[in-house]
């Protein structure tokens, strides 16, 4: 018999249980907290390592004041901090305890153990230096008998990985208070240490880590509401129900039921499932302009409140949504939603040929109408738009309905419904649909808002499965009101690619800043240098453009002129400063394929082929040039700073866990299944079409494996030319280094990064800063800067030419 049957239904005389545990409950929330405390590992690793030396200074201005602190108030922090300390370690297995939460007592044992050994790998990173004695200087101004020590920085990563393994089984007011008092602990820290005092935020990242992982691992027990609840949760509003069951094909908290008034759906808001919802709207708000998220329900109760209240507004005003029945609150704050339910069908689900222009128009009127009540939808996709057995057209799903919504805001709900009818019918259509119901001044508004990633998951899928995509919806739109150009606004706040460029950007400037103040001898360097070095440099890095040809050529069916392919390389060059890193390459090799006549499919597998070609060889190349290096002893030297073998193994297995844990997810396997195994699908099935030719193997692999090495003579020719005399086996390894780098970077060619990397790499093999940095400066110079203006010139040619 299933626990969601009610006891009514099962025949029994005993009440059922109004709650089941669920032990293993994973969410999304984990995984963004796992991430937090990943990014302050990442800072904390930042400040014990740069920043160290900055703060020490300010630790010992702050130590010259903490001496002129009375000795009582000392008396009385010390005691506070270590009576707060035992507390923290003591009382939370208590209540863990008395709660018989078991299983967390194992788990906060185990965090015990991890968080300080996963702090004590971390600071056996080379650089990161530990924090200086607490309180040293004014142990003179207490008595002899009072011990002058905080607890140790392993302490407090072993304080962090307790609270984020054991948060769950704890009260809020409980969880803030260990949450506040390692902040205060930490700052105290800060404050107090005589040197390198903020290993201690490391310590702090390093715990909630271990914690937050564990959780994430092992799922977190949670007391659902079983079926049984939900209808003696019902009952006390006055609705009487039975037959109440989970809807299996729904999220989790949905349930069915059947109510005097015909069948219901039931929906459960329990406060991790709001939290979750709390996020996604955050992240919307910080993202996108104008989409009223900036106004979030404080409670689970509130946020089902509001969409009551907009369900019972839109009903006023005509709109076809599903009847309120009940609002209500279970016994451990869940809240309780009850509406009618409607028997239709999705628009998204519907066949082509009942998708006609009619429905579309009517569907148009009910967002009309609840426009005129000026409340928003905000996730009107076609799956909440139902169509019934009367040909009556239905809203649902008003979870993140606004009202009181003003313009800027309803013009999402507009530009989602056009782009979800325009991937099912096309936009002439769905445009023809929507002139009949909404002002073309409307149709004007939600233009700006017609970009892919501001809409909601479904339509953006369907948008890009359409034969027609957003660029022929938003002409559509304008030619058919008139409009030139559409006034596009900033509806972003910005773009998660341009954070990456800011942060890359910004750690190369810290980087490269120092070695900027020596700027008058990276000048005397390049004014003496070797420019006999100069003619094959450049030779070398003209047959990068030729590999690029070769690999072109090679990968792709039929003849392709390694001459024209070579010029679309360097038209490449100038496509790719104003693009992501392989991007603007990528597209303009697509663009020249599909001019030739190439069909869209053939020139995506065949650029496809070319660059996992391009990935393979230069992993090879990778490997062999460091296995090289390493038997050759060109690199000994580094490889005698790396970590001990035992530490780059617990990094290793970290980042499988890690890993692990990102699979566990629904979501990611999702996106897994979805989108990563299609597009490997899709690069084996171009390569094999290759595969059948070995004159088309011979000229792909040959121009691949010319790419890569084209750049490494460009840089050991670079630093030849500044008289320095470094192995060759090295100097390629660095470059091909480098080059990963310039792939992952988000900024256009790796700037900033990549001089960062080489920089780096290059002082470690021996030279000298200022002929160093002048070596790179020559490298880029002839790899990046230098063929910007021929490659503008050739991508002008070549499009005049109809060649792209």
């Amino acid at each position: 018999m299933s626990p969601e049957t009610t006891a009514a239904d099962a025949g029994v005389d005993l009440p059922a249980p109004p709650y089941r545990d669920v032990n293993h409950r994973h969410s999304r929330a984990d995984a963004r907290t796992a991430a937090v405390f990943l990014a302050i590992v990442l800072v904390g690793l930042s400040f014990a390592t740069v920043a160290a030396e900055t703060m020490t200074g300010i630790s010992e201005d702050t130590q010259n004041g903490i001496e002129r602190v009375p000795q009582a108030l000392l008396l009385v922090v010390l005691v506070l901090v270590q009576v707060t300390y035992l507390a923290v370690l003591l009382v939370t297995p208590v209540v863990l305890l008395f709660r018989r939460r078991f299983n967390l007592i194992a788990r906060g044992a185990a965090a015990l153990l991890l968080g300080p050994l996963l702090f004590r790998l971390l600071s056996l990173i080379p650089g990161v230096r530990a924090s200086g004695d607490a309180l040293a200087g004014i142990s003179d101004k207490l008595p002899d008998a009072v011990t002058v020590e905080w607890p140790s920085t392993g302490a407090v990563a072993a304080c962090a990985a307790l609270a984020a393994a054991t948060a769950q089984g704890l009260s809020r007011p409980w969880r803030r208070a260990v949450w506040g008092f390692l902040a205060a602990l930490g700052l105290l820290r800060v404050l107090t240490a005589t040197s390198a005092p903020l290993d201690v935020v490391l310590a702090v990242g390093a715990g909630g880590l271990v914690g937050s992982v564990m959780v994430l691992l092992l799922g977190r027990r949670a007391s659902v509401l079983t079926a049984a609840g939900v209808s003696a949760a019902l009952r006390q509003s006055g609705l009487a129900t039975s037959a109440v069951r989970r809807d299996p094909d729904a999220p989790p908290g949905r349930y069915e039921a059947s109510a005097p008034t015909g069948p219901i759906d039931v929906k459960v808001l329990d406060e991790h499932d709001w939290r979750t919802a709390r996020l996604d709207q955050t992240y919307r708000w910080l993202r996108w302009r104008d989409v009223g998220d900036d106004v979030l329900a404080p409670t689970p109760s509130q946020a089902v409140a509001a969409e009551a209240m907009s369900g019972l507004l839109a009903a006023s005003r005509g709109v076809h949504v599903p009847t309120v029945r009940a609002v209500t609150q279970a016994p451990h704050g869940e809240s309780v939603l009850a509406v009618d339910r409607v028997a239709g069908r999705a628009l998204s689900d519907l066949p082509a040929d009942e998708l006609t222009d009619d429905v579309l128009r009517r569907a148009w009127q009910e967002l009309a109408l609840l426009r005129t009540a000026r409340i928003a939808h905000r996730h009107l996709d076609l799956s909440r738009v139902l169509l019934d057995a009367d040909g009556r057209i239905w809203i649902t799903g008003l979870d993140r309905s606004l009202p009181g919504a003003g313009d800027r805001i309803l013009a999402w709900d507009v530009a989602e419904l056009l782009a979800g009818t325009s991937a099912r019918v096309g936009p002439e259509r769905a445009v023809a649909a929507a002139r009949g119901q909404v002002p073309d001044g409307d149709l004007v508004a939600a233009l700006p808002r017609l970009v892919p990633s501001a809409l909601s998951a479904p339509t953006r899928v369907a948008l890009k499965d359409a034969p027609s995509g957003a660029a022929e919806l938003v002409d559509e739109v304008c030619r058919v009101t008139g409009v030139e150009e559409p006034q596009l606004e900033k509806v972003e706040r910005f773009k998660p690619r341009t954070l990456l460029t800011a942060a890359a950007l910004g750690l190369a400037v810290y980087f490269l800043a120092p070695q900027l103040t020596d700027l008058p001898s990276t000048i005397t360097a390049l004014g003496g240098a070797n420019w006999s070095w100069v003619p094959v440099l450049l030779l070398a890095s003209v047959a990068t453009y030729v590999g690029a040809a070769l690999g072109l050529a090679g990968g792709t069916p039929g003849r392709i002129p390694v001459p024209e392919a070579a010029g679309v390389a360097l038209a490449s060059s100038f496509v790719a400063t104003f693009a992501p890193p392989g991007v603007g390459q990528v597209g303009l090799n697509i663009r020249y394929l599909q001019k030739r006549g190439l069909p869209t499919a053939v020139a995506v597998s065949a650029s496809a082929a070319k660059e996992t070609a391009v990935l393979a060889v230069h992993l090879l190349l990778l490997v062999a040039f460091a296995v090289l290096a390493g038997s050759t002893g060109a690199i000994s030297g580094e490889l005698d700073k790396l970590p001990p073998a035992g530490v780059v193994a617990a990094f290793v297995g970290i980042a499988l866990v890690l890993v692990g844990a990102a699979i566990a997810l629904p979501r990611v396997r999702r996106v897994v299944r979805e989108r990563v195994v299609p597009s490997l699908r899709a690069s084996a099935d171009a390569m094999r079409e290759v595969f059948s030719s070995p004159v088309k193997i011979v000229t792909l692999f040959l121009g691949v494996a010319l790419l890569p090495l084209g750049y490494a003579l460009c840089l050991y020719f670079s630093v030849r030319a500044l008289g320095q005399d470094t192995s060759f086996v090295a100097v390629v390894l660095v470059s091909l280094t480098a080059g990963t780098v310039a792939a992952a970077a988000p900024t256009p060619g790796g700037i900033g990064a990549v001089e960062a990397v080489l920089l780096a790499s290059l002082t470690g093999l021996g030279i000298a800063s200022a002929p160093a940095l002048a070596a790179v400066v020559l490298y880029r110079l002839a790899t990046f800067w230098l063929p910007i203006a021929p490659g503008a010139w050739a991508f002008r040619s070549l499009t005049a030419r109809g060649v792209l």
